[in-house]
């Protein structure tokens, strides 16, 4: 009786010792595919970030280089406007000034053409 039991005690520790073999077996080789993926994912994450810092870089760059062409566009446009909408004379008295001086090359034209002939 002590023998029947001593047997079926090893063979009933045999069998749960294969299940659980055959479980290990199979936790580490689905262990070791996902830890290849992950593996896998983070090198690509990795990568992307890398691309995404390069990326940041280079629209920074266009960012500085469009702050600046944008203020030394104000600068320009604030210079034509003074020289242009905000000028001292009227429009007026900038005709007059233009006749006054076609009326100055025309004096110096007939001078010219009386020297000559």
């Amino acid at each position: 009786v002590i023998l029947d039991d001593f047997d079926r005690t090893v063979s009933t520790v045999d069998a749960a010792e294969a299940a659980a073999a055959s479980k290990f077996t199979s936790f580490e080789s689905s262990t070791t595919a996902a830890i290849s993926a992950k593996r896998g994912e983070k090198e690509q994450k990795e990568k992307d970030v890398a691309t995404a810092e390069g990326e940041i870089t280079t629209a920074q760059d266009a960012f500085k280089d469009a702050e600046r062409l944008h203020s030394m566009a104000i600068e320009e446009l604030s210079g034509l406007k003074a020289m242009c909408v905000e000028g001292e004379e009227t429009f007026a008295e900038r005709k007059a000034k233009r006749e006054q001086e076609i009326e100055a090359l025309k004096e110096a034209l007939k001078i010219l053409e009386n020297w000559q002939g």
